[in-house]
């Protein structure tokens, strides 16, 4: 900038001495010219005058031109430098012509070889003569030529001066720019003409500055949404290279996740390898493998830098359900088929016209007793189905006390045809938050079992307590117990421990797993303990005054 405003400014002042210096030589010529014809003029007079008064002008001849005196026929009597009498006529000469006719002449002629101009004036004489004095005047060029070595000279010296002053110039004009503070533009005060400039300055760097504000909220929140993802994300660039992850990437895959690695070194399925090397190349697609216990569901994206986003999901729940589902269905089947298949056996006994009545009576007993199991298999189904839904009862207030004594009623011809007695030891003031029916039906199943699984003279005890701000009541019995390898499996539906005893004692193997999914709609939990031979314990925790 201070180049150019020095190199401007030296430009600007040399056109402006160039022309200073033309404009001014032409006005003094013009002056020059005028001088000249004044004194002409005068000198012609003085001349005429002495003429007139019988002087012989001739002697004096023209002091300051060339004086010519001119017949009324155009010939030239005298002529104070050329020899007259060969001289052409010069009745035509413009200034010889007007002086005839008005009594005095003037005119100019240039001369084409040298750069020189002839003014000419001429007056005439009382005796008919015209009396014409003539000067050399330089032209335009020749005065400029005369000059040409002074003003250059002088042009050159005014140059140096102006280059000299328009960098100091500069220096002075730059100096408070370059001294601008930017970081605030509004608090400069230089030149006004800036002033715009800077105010833009101040408005675009405000925009800039919310506009970098909005991306790094944005890129804070999308790093928080990621962060919180149970999902595990991460972005590869070119080659595979890992440009960005999540902790959930690093939980998912076990591993200590490092930027700018190749992401296949922390993937030991094959298939997954192929399937993130595929996206790199512009195919997506989705595989599982495993991680240790866990099934992992990888999908990978290629996207337009020739990289990919690979997104990977825990779907071990999501398996073991559809494990479980497919063993429900499977046991459903097994479980409605045995029933259904005696009941049509003895149906087909039945319709033998020969039979005898006493078996009649026991036949008709044995469809009765695989109905009612029949009936209480599919009432366990539809119970747990609607517990799996999501139960539409209302928590309410309960008297654990009152819905015990109620079940244990319910129960007493079972307990009494065992020969098992039941106690109920639960605090009369005890008041729970629960869905009456449900709760209801985990203290049944809990009860059934303890009667059904247990020995001659057993016992069964229903307990509660306060601690820790949590309730549990628990169920306690002295019977057959179970297994260690069976506990943590009792709450799978259609588990037995003893299948053979299961089924003579009517049970559907679907109570316990009521128990479970009912406390858990009710925000509680249950836990066993138990020893084989023994009996065993249920307790059910709930939070006080949930």
């Amino acid at each position: 900038m201070k180049k150019t405003i020095a190199t401007v400014t030296a430009v600007v002042a040399a056109m402006f001495i160039f022309l200073t210096v033309v404009v001014t030589a032409i006005l003094y010529h013009g002056v020059y010219e005028d001088n000249v014809r004044a004194t002409l003029s005068e000198e012609l007079d003085i001349l005429s005058h002495l003429y007139e008064t019988g002087n012989d002008i001739r002697e004096i001849g023209g002091r300051n031109g060339r004086l010519t005196i001119i017949n009324p026929d155009g010939s030239v009597e005298y002529d104070s430098e050329a020899q007259y009498s060969v001289m052409e006529n010069h009745k035509e000469r413009k200034e010889v012509k007007e002086a005839f006719l008005k009594g005095r002449g003037s005119d100019e002629r240039q001369s084409d070889t040298l750069s020189i101009k002839q003014i000419y004036e001429a007056v005439l004489l009382s005796d008919g003569n015209v009396l014409r004095l003539s000067k050399n005047a330089s032209t335009v060029i020749a005065f400029f030529s005369m000059i040409s070595g002074p003003v250059v000279s002088l042009v050159v010296i005014l140059l140096i001066l102006v280059v000299f002053i328009a960098s100091k110039a500069s220096d002075y004009i730059v100096a408070p720019i370059n001294a601008l503070d930017l970081d605030n533009p509004e608090e400069n005060n230089v030149y006004d003409e800036i002033s715009p400039l800077l105010l833009k300055i101040a408005r675009q760097k405000n925009e800039v500055r919310e506009e970098i504000a909005d991306k790094e909220r944005t890129r804070k929140e999308f790093e928080f949404i990621i962060s919180t993802l149970s999902e595990g994300l991460v972005v590869l660039g070119r080659g595979g290279r890992i440009l960005s992850f999540n902790k959930s990437a690093a939980t998912l895959l076990e591993e200590k996740i490092e930027d700018d690695k190749p992401f296949l070194a922390y993937l030991k399925s094959a298939d997954s390898k192929e399937l993130v090397l595929s996206a790199l190349n512009g195919k997506d697609g989705e595989t599982t493998f495993k991680v240790s216990s866990k099934i992992l569901e990888l999908s990978a994206y290629s996207s337009r830098s020739g990289g990919a986003v690979v997104l990977m999901r825990d779907i071990t729940e999501k398996c073991e359900r559809e494990r479980m589902r497919k063993e429900f269905t499977a046991n459903v089947s097994h479980e409605l088929k045995t029933p259904i298949t005696t009941i049509m056996g003895f149906s087909e006994l039945l319709e033998n016209p020969e039979i005898e009545r006493e078996k009649v009576t026991d036949f008709a007993s044995e469809i009765n007793k695989e109905a009612l199991r029949l009936r209480d298999i599919v009432g366990d189904i539809i119970e747990l189905s609607s517990l799996d839904e999501g139960y539409k009862g209302e928590n309410e207030e309960i008297n654990v006390r009152n819905t015990v004594e109620t079940e244990i009623k319910k129960l007493e011809h079972k307990a009494d045809d065992n020969g098992v007695s039941v106690e109920n030891y639960v605090s009369s003031s005890l008041i729970i938050i629960g869905i009456p029916k449900v709760f209801s039906e985990v203290i049944s199943n809990l009860l059934d079992n303890a009667i059904r699984y247990n020995k001659k003279g057993g016992w069964v005890k229903v307990e509660s307590k306060e601690m820790d701000g949590k309730v549990e009541i628990s169920v306690s019995d002295n019977g057959i117990g179970i297994p260690k390898e069976s506990i943590e499996r009792v709450f799978e539906r259609f588990y037995r421990v003893d299948k053979s005893r299961s089924r003579e004692s009517g049970g559907t193997g679907l109570g316990l797993s009521i128990v479970k999914n009912g406390m858990e709609r009710m925000g509680g939990e249950v836990r066993v303990e138990s020893t084989q031979g023994e009996g065993s314990v249920f307790t059910l925790t709930f939070p006080l005054n949930h």
